[in-house]
């Protein structure tokens, strides 16, 4: 009997698919970001909001793997995890991306969360991606992206009145020496800078703030995406919380910048479904 793990992991959650014949589950925990892992407080946290879940295959895709020693963090947290499990392949969230869209297909896969990246697909696989650079020097366009823009442009008071008032009433705490030791005191401080962001950029916020989403965006295009060497014609999809709740700004400016066949789709785990369903997944 096959019992199917498939996991899609950020720094701030992990989306998990559970396959057992007929049964299939989801499952929501937190993020697994191999900087940021307790080996055994989250192994044992893990087990304790999966009880149930006995795969023997586990199938991990997930930001900041792609080198030995972060995909062996998680390979020893997922053994010591699931014991039951017999085969473990760990590899990026750009690779699973690429997977779940385009299965043995083309195009182009880019992730706005709470980092960002982007990749050219070819045969299903990730060919040439873009150097993310983690929240303190890129990951333009992403959740911890908004959350430095905003804090920069509300301290240093870059704002209009308007903006300025709004961010004094949704900023929590909204004073500079509480803000920073929010910030620089947290163990996992690209997660409180998105987490802000989730917390101001909720419609209906002033115009200026959506030009600074756009503006985050447009920083994506020319920082990360200009690197894969595009002609505009390629399929491109994005997936993450950014993208899927400012959709409608991200596609504009993809529009503006040139790109005619964009799309978001969120959350990953959804589409690994919809192969698993229609029997074209490829991988077990």
């Amino acid at each position: 009997m096959k019992k199917i793990l498939i996991a899609d992991s950020g720094a701030t959650k992990t989306d998990w698919l559970y396959v057992e014949d007929e049964i299939r589950d989801f499952f929501r925990t937190g993020g697994l970001h191999p900087a940021f892992l307790n080996p055994v407080s989250d192994a044992n946290e893990l087990k304790s909001e999966l009880p149930n879940v006995q795969p023997n295959r586990i199938y991990f895709y997930g930001t900041g793997l792609g080198n030995q020693a972060s995909d062996e963090k998680i390979h020893a947290l997922l053994r010591k995890a699931f014991p039951t499990a017999n085969s473990i392949e760990v590899k990026s969230d750009l690779e699973g991306s690429a997977r779940a869209f385009f299965v043995e297909g083309d195009g182009v896969v880019a992730v706005l969360g709470t980092g960002s990246i982007c990749a050219k697909v070819k045969s299903g696989k990730p060919v040439h991606k873009s150097a993310a650079l983690g929240f303190a020097i890129g990951d333009e366009g992403s959740a911890a992206d908004l959350g430095r823009r905003i804090l920069r442009g509300y301290f240093r008071k870059h704002f209009s009145n308007e903006t300025d008032n709004f961010l004094s009433q949704t900023l929590s705490p909204d004073n500079y020496g509480d803000m920073m030791a929010r910030i620089y005191q947290s163990d996992k401080p690209n997660r409180e800078l998105a987490s802000l962001a989730g917390e101001v950029l909720n419609e209906p916020f002033p115009e200026e703030l959506s030009d600074l989403i756009k503006a985050a965006f447009q920083d994506f295009v020319d920082q990360q995406l200009s690197i894969l060497d595009l002609n505009g014609d390629e399929k491109i999809i994005f997936t993450g919380k950014v993208a899927d709740v400012h959709k409608d700004k991200l596609i504009d400016v993809m529009k503006k910048a040139g790109f005619s066949d964009v799309e978001v789709r969120y959350p990953v785990i959804e589409s690994f479904l919809e192969q698993v369903k229609s029997s074209t997944i490829k991988f077990w």
